[in-house]
């Protein structure tokens, strides 16, 4: 059989299963026949709430933090989300792509990626309409096992076809493609953690040390915080110092779990999990 005909049959597979509860494993089960998978799920974000789980397979880590603790807020700083919903980037990606210089060094990098034994992962953004988009994430999770060239290759190749079977699925779906996951009808979820996110720690820092604390917590080495900001290593690390005295922190990692707290402790409600759309 060649490789045409294998994708043929392979992808005839998905198309049946179309408006389904098994879309997402007949898709998966399609990528994974061209490209090694170690583990996938997918989020979806209505308009201005969630996300919401709708798909994941085994989670490696049973305990917290999860993507169950993931959805409650640290989503914000998700280089994938990012892309989608502050820069309305889709296609697919590689987390190198998007992650800012000094990521894999970040305590978000470490709680979310290493805790679960993620060493690399990739993903198609799907824009869905009416400023909702999916997250197809995929994997890798053996040691030093990155995604090749090659299969980042394939993967983007096979970008038009996952994106337009998604969006199909979504729209065969009751509830404009969302069922039991309308967007909250006060206070939108996102909206609500994004203020939360803009204003943290804006009662005792200056503008500046709030713009290099948000830089932080996304990730952002201090080298590359100063040539965004067109200042000098120095001023950088003056203004990173004198917010963690104010905000009684001593380094990245008590930074990253006080801003936990702080969108743990907001009265939001959360868009319900479900384990398969």
């Amino acid at each position: 059989m060649t490789d045409l005909a294998r994708f043929s049959c392979s992808a005839t597979g998905v198309v049946t299963q179309l408006g389904t509860d098994d879309f997402f494993d007949a898709l998966l089960s399609f990528v994974r026949h061209w490209v090694g998978v170690d583990e996938a799920c997918v989020l979806l974000y209505p308009p201005g709430g969630g996300p919401a789980i709708a798909y994941r397979e085994h989670p490696r880590c049973s305990q917290s933090p999860n993507l169950d603790t993931f959805i409650t807020g640290p989503f914000l700083l998700d280089p994938f989300y990012v892309a989608a919903s502050q820069k309305e980037t889709f296609g697919f990606f590689s987390l190198s792509e998007l992650a800012p210089q000094g990521f894999r060094s970040s305590e978000y990098y470490k709680t979310y990626y290493r805790f679960c034994g993620v060493f690399d992962e990739t993903g198609y953004l799907i824009p869905l309409g009416d400023a909702s988009f999916a997250n197809i994430s995929l994997a890798k999770t053996s040691p030093r096992r990155n995604f090749s060239r090659s299969s980042l290759r394939r993967l983007q190749d096979m970008t038009p076809l996952v994106a337009t079977l998604t969006q199909r699925h979504f729209e065969l779906l009751p509830s404009s493609g969302f069922p039991e996951l309308q967007m909250l009808e006060t206070d939108a979820l996102r909206s609500r953690l994004e203020l939360i996110m803009a204003s943290f720690g804006g009662g005792c820092l200056t503008p500046r040390e709030s713009e290099i604390v948000n830089a932080i917590l996304h990730g952002n080495a201090s080298k590359a915080i100063a040539t965004q900001l067109g200042i000098s290593l120095q001023t950088v690390k003056l203004h990173r110092k004198n917010a963690y005295r104010k905000l009684n922190v001593r380094n990245q990692s008590e930074l990253f779990y006080r801003f936990i707290r702080a969108l743990q402790e907001s009265p939001v409600q959360v868009m319900p999990a479900k384990p398969n759309l």
